[in-house]
């Protein structure tokens, strides 16, 4: 496995992690030291001296990026030095000597910890060693997740349904819950009570609370509250106390961002809420407070094209591909609820995703729920490829149906994975960008609710 590769897994996990990441002008420190040797089959000398580790951020593809340690290895290879940095994360290390690049490693910083690293030259991607606090948590955090994924898989192929299925989630809910709890402080740490929240939206939304509230005045975990909470404070007490939750959560934090978070997830818990108007409002007062931030400006424009055409209760815009002969349209889904995800099966996001909603439609399909994916690669091979090594248990239209340029207008789609959740009248129940997928089990249960509900 080469230095990407094992180090790829943990960056797949922290794209989670980032949003509760403060941005603010924090000074963190953390100690580097190790030793850094060259093999006899390269250099018998045993002169290890020369050998440069820096760790640097890149705040965009474009932009210079800073270093935040920097070190040169002595004649037996060991090195040691402090790395300052603004922030908990992942940062790259580059390891050179001659001017010439021999490597990349993910290592994780945190404040006050130290991270040791060991390895021999050439073979650095074989012989890399690294341990510090953060990285031993983020290995029995894999170990969890590792157990999980395999419970996914035997889902994905059928082989646990209903409430063995429901049990086995409970229970690795139970494990990440742990992992946060003897972890505390950590990248790991704040992942595993993610995921331990995550597995728990509907099947115990009670304990999914109480553990919420355990983290809320976490600014490292602020959205989940923001999220997980809101939504369930809101279908459980309704939009009124929906709101004063998210008013006592902007009033913890300091941080503008977070604020900046907070106010989002209220506009957005109106749109869901089919508020349009109030919605409206609050974005407008929105625009006047972060009119200087290009995030904000960003979001502002999207939601509102969505406040105007994709409401929930107004008609999913048309659509129509054939697979197998069989026309999958708007008109034809009459009747049948479903979610249609617009996305590329090669977007990580969606693939990190993929495992959970065939689990999702494993779980509601004898419900009527279905699945409709529109991919947006270009290659039918790649769509092809994609599926040759999973279960293909729904509709996917091919690389042509759809002039893409058109679907994106139609659909508003700013963001990949984009889905919709359509109810049996072709209404739109609610649109889930990116992450907010993980709250699609309320709106799914909300469809039943509504199906069991005599007619008025």
């Amino acid at each position: 496995m080469n230095i990407k590769k094992k180090h790829f897994v943990i960056a797949a996990l922290l794209v989670a992690f980032c949003w509760g990441c403060s941005s603010g002008p924090q000074r963190q420190q953390a100690l580097i030291k190790g030793k850094i040797t060259v093999a006899d089959s390269v250099d018998t000398s045993h002169d290890y001296s020369g050998i440069g580790l820096t760790v640097i951020k890149k705040d965009s593809s474009n932009a210079k990026p800073d270093t935040l340690f920097t070190a040169v290895t002595d004649t037996t290879g060991s090195f040691s030095g402090t790395a300052v940095f603004g922030e908990q994360g992942q940062y790259p290390l580059i390891v050179s000597r001659n001017d010439k690049n021999l490597g990349r490693i993910g290592i994780l910083l945190a404040d006050k910890d130290t991270v040791t690293i060991e390895g021999q030259l050439p073979s650095l991607d074989k012989t890399i060693s690294i341990s510090s606090r953060e990285h031993s948590a983020m290995q029995v955090y894999q170990r969890v997740n590792k157990s999980f994924q395999r419970i996914a898989t035997y889902a994905r192929a059928g082989k646990i349904k209903g409430d063995t299925l429901r049990k086995e989630l409970q229970k690795m809910s139970n494990l990440f819950w742990e992992v946060y709890q003897d972890k505390r402080g950590t990248i790991a740490s704040d992942l595993a009570a993610r995921q331990s929240v995550r597995l728990l939206q509907g099947w115990d939304n009670k304990e999914m609370m109480k553990r919420i509230r355990l983290v809320q005045d976490n600014d490292r975990l602020s959205n989940l509250a923001a999220t997980y909470g809101k939504d369930y404070i809101a279908a459980s007490q309704g939009l009124g106390p929906a709101i004063a939750y998210l008013d006592t959560l902007s009033n913890i934090t300091e941080d503008p961002d977070k604020k900046m978070q907070i106010s989002m997830e209220r506009i957005k818990l109106l749109y869901d809420s089919a508020r349009v108007d109030l919605a409206r409002q609050k974005l407008k007062a929105f625009k006047n407070q972060f009119s200087n931030n290009k995030t904000a400006k960003r979001w502002a424009k999207s939601i509102s094209y969505d406040l105007n055409y994709l409401s929930p209760g107004d008609a999913i815009p048309d659509f129509q591909f054939t697979e197998n002969g069989k026309t999958i349209s708007r008109d034809s889904l009459l009747g049948t609820p479903y979610i249609l995800e617009i996305t590329k099966l090669s977007n990580r996001l969606y693939q990190n995703q993929f495992d959970r909603t065939v689990v999702i439609h494993s779980l509601y399909k004898s419900y009527g729920l279905q699945v409709i994916t529109i991919p947006l690669d270009t290659s039918q091979v790649t769509i092809n490829a994609f599926f040759d090594e999973r279960v293909k248990p729904w509709p996917v239209a091919g690389a042509k149906a759809f002039k893409h340029k058109k679907l994106l207008d139609k659909f508003n789609i700013q963001l990949i994975p984009t889905r919709f959740l359509v109810d049996r009248n072709g209404k739109i129940v609610r649109k889930y960008v990116g992450n907010e997928y993980k709250d699609v089990i309320q709106g799914i249960q909300t469809i039943i609710k509504q199906d069991k509900e005599p007619p008025s």
